[in-house]
C-alpha cells in the first residue's frame, strides 16, 4: 500500500476515534450525579475485594468511600490522557513542526476538557470543577508527550538503520505464538544459517526447550489466552511494548511471521521503521483468512499463503506451496 493513501487511511481512522472517545466522554459526564458515584463504587468496590476477599460490609462501605474519589479522578485522567493520545496521533500525519503539533494537541484537549466541565453545570447532582480541568489537562499531556517520546525513539532508531549498511548478514527477526503457528515457524530453521537470526515467541514451559538450543537467540512474549479476555487485553498491550524493545534491540531488516496474535504489535513497529514484513498464512486455513493475517495483509511486504485457494481471500497474496 503507498504511504501516502496509508497515511491518509490512518488519519481517517484516528479522527473517528477521536469523535468516538468524545462522545464517549460526553455520556459519562451526562449521567446524574447518583449514576456516577455509583458506577465508582461499583469500580472502587471490584478493587477492593481483589485486594481482600474477606473484608466485611462495614469495611467495604468505608474504603468504597476513600477510593471511590480517587477512581474518579483517575477514569478523568485516564480517559483524557487516550484522548491526547489519539489527538497527538492524528496531528502526527500532518506535515508541521512538532512544537505546533504539541500546542494544538493540548489546547484542544484543554478546551473540551473546559467544555465537559460546563456541560455538567446543567446535569442533575453534577457540579464544574476547576480542579477536574486540572487533571484531565495533566492526563492528555501525559498521554501526547508519551506519543511524541516513542515518535522521537522511532526517528533515531530509523537513523542507526541507514548507518547499519556494511554488515555481513541481514537480520532477520523470526517471531509466532507458541504451538501449531510456532511449529510452522519452525519450519523454515534451515534459512537461520543465512541470517544474523533472532527469534520471539510466547513464554511458556514447552518452548523452554528453544532457549537451550538456541541460547541468546531467542527471546519470550507474554503468553496470553483469549479465554479470559480482561487478562488477554492487558497482557497484549505489555506484549506490543516488550516487543518494541526488542526491534530496538536487534534492529532487524526482516520480520518474518507465521501468525497469530503475538506477531501482529511486531509486524505493526515493523512498518513505523520501514522494516519489511513477510507474513506466512497458516496452513491450518485452506478457504477463510485468520484474524491476524487479515490485520496484518494491508502492510505486509509479502504475503504467503499456503493453499492456492487463499488467493481469493487474499487476492494480493503469493502461493510458495506448503511450508512442512
Amino acid at each position: 500500500m503507498d504511504k501516502r493513501i496509508l497515511k491518509c487511511l490512518i488519519r481517517y481512522i484516528l479522527m473517528i476515534l477521536i469523535v468516538i472517545t468524545c462522545i464517549t466522554i460526553f455520556n459519562f459526564s451526562s449521567e446524574k450525579g447518583e449514576e456516577s458515584s455509583s458506577t465508582s463504587a461499583k469500580v472502587a468496590k471490584i478493587i477492593i475485594q481483589m485486594r481482600n476477599k474477606n473484608i466485611t460490609e462495614d469495611e467495604l462501605k468505608v474504603e468504597i468511600e476513600k477510593i471511590g474519589y480517587i477512581v474518579r479522578k483517575l477514569a478523568h485522567f485516564s480517559e483524557y490522557m487516550f484522548l491526547g493520545i489519539l489527538v497527538i496521533c492524528c496531528n502526527l500525519t500532518l506535515k508541521s513542526k512538532t512544537v505546533k503539533k504539541f500546542f494544538i494537541s493540548l489546547i484542544f484537549t484543554f478546551i473540551y476538557a473546559c467544555t465537559d466541565e460546563i456541560h455538567q453545570l446543567f446535569v442533575e447532582g453534577r457540579s464544574a470543577q476547576v480542579f477536574d480541568v486540572l487533571i484531565d489537562t495533566v492526563g492528555a499531556l501525559v498521554g501526547i508527550i508519551l506519543i511524541l517520546l516513542i515518535a522521537k525513539i522511532i526517528k533515531l532508531a530509523n537513523k542507526d538503520k541507514k548507518k547499519i549498511s556494511d554488515k555481513k548478514k541481514k537480520s532477520v527477526l523470526f517471531i509466532a505464538s507458541t504451538g501449531g503457528h510456532l511449529n510452522e515457524l519452525m519450519q523454515v530453521k534451515k534459512l537461520f544459517k543465512k541470517y544474523d537470526y533472532h527469534i520471539v515467541t510466547e513464554k511458556t514451559k514447552i518452548d523452554n526447550s528453544l532457549k537451550e538450543k538456541y541460547k541468546e537467540k531467542v527471546s519470550f512474549l507474554v503468553y496470553g489466552t483469549k479465554k479470559y479476555p480482561v487478562r488477554y487485553i492487558f497482557k497484549f498491550l505489555a506484549n506490543t511494548f516488550i516487543s518494541l524493545y526488542y526491534f530496538l534491540k536487534f534492529k532487524p531488516e526482516v520480520v518474518v511471521t507465521t501468525g497469530t496474535h503475538t506477531a501482529v504489535p511486531m509486524c505493526y513497529i515493523a512498518k513505523l521503521f520501514d522494516t519489511k514484513i513477510i507474513f506466512i498464512e497458516t496452513f491450518a486455513n485452506r478457504t477463510t483468512g485468520t484474524v491476524a493475517g487479515r490485520i496484518v495483509y494491508p502492510i505486509a511486504d509479502v504475503f504467503v499463503v499456503q493453499w492456492e485457494e487463499m488467493h481469493k481471500v487474499y487476492p494480493k497474496s503469493v502461493c510458495w506451496g506448503w511450508i512442512y
